[in-house]
């Protein structure tokens, strides 16, 4: 019986195992458990920078660019590393070059190199709270970016918003 049925079976069982969107490959792209704990470790590290950076330097900017800077430009990194954990290091490079998030990567990376350079080198307080506000909205745009739609939906937000503004001041 086994001769009848045996490479049979096996070829319907490696079959099987093969189909796309089986158990299998499914399962092997979720993260394994020292991943997500490390993902959320960058990311709770992250915004904590963040929430210092905005209730402790934020009202004394005038006096310490530099500070702000820092430590936001520290709370961005974690999150961004907190994403590299989570899909590792390889993937999260090739999604982040990809053709359609090279943009975001691009200004999201350029903010936060400008923060701190105008900020530590140049020690401009204009210039860093330029690029302070860059590098927030830039963080907003990136982080909206993940979500299916967001970057139309934040695109038409800044164009009502634009043009509400541009209207109030008669333009």
């Amino acid at each position: 019986m086994y001769f009848l049925f045996g490479s049979r079976c096996s070829s319907v069982s490696k079959g099987v195992r093969d189909i796309p969107g089986n158990f299998q490959s499914a399962t092997s792209s979720v993260p394994s458990g020292k991943a997500l704990l490390y993902f959320g470790l960058f990311l709770a590290s992250g915004i904590f920078f963040v929430f210092i950076a905005f209730t402790m330097f934020l009202p004394v900017m005038v006096i310490m660019p530099q500070k702000f800077a820092i430590c936001f430009t520290l709370g961005c990194g974690f999150i961004i590393g907190s994403f590299f954990a989570l899909r590792g290091p390889k993937n999260q490079l090739a999604h982040m070059s990809s053709k359609e998030r090279l943009p975001f990567t691009l200004g999201f990376i350029g903010s936060m190199v400008g923060t701190i350079y105008v900020s530590m080198v140049l020690h401009s307080y204009i210039l860093s709270v330029l690029f302070s506000v860059l590098q927030v909205l830039a963080l907003a745009y990136y982080a909206i970016s993940y979500f299916p739609g967001g970057s139309a939906g934040l695109k038409f937000l800044t164009s009502a918003l634009t043009s509400s503004i541009t209207s109030c001041f008669g333009r």
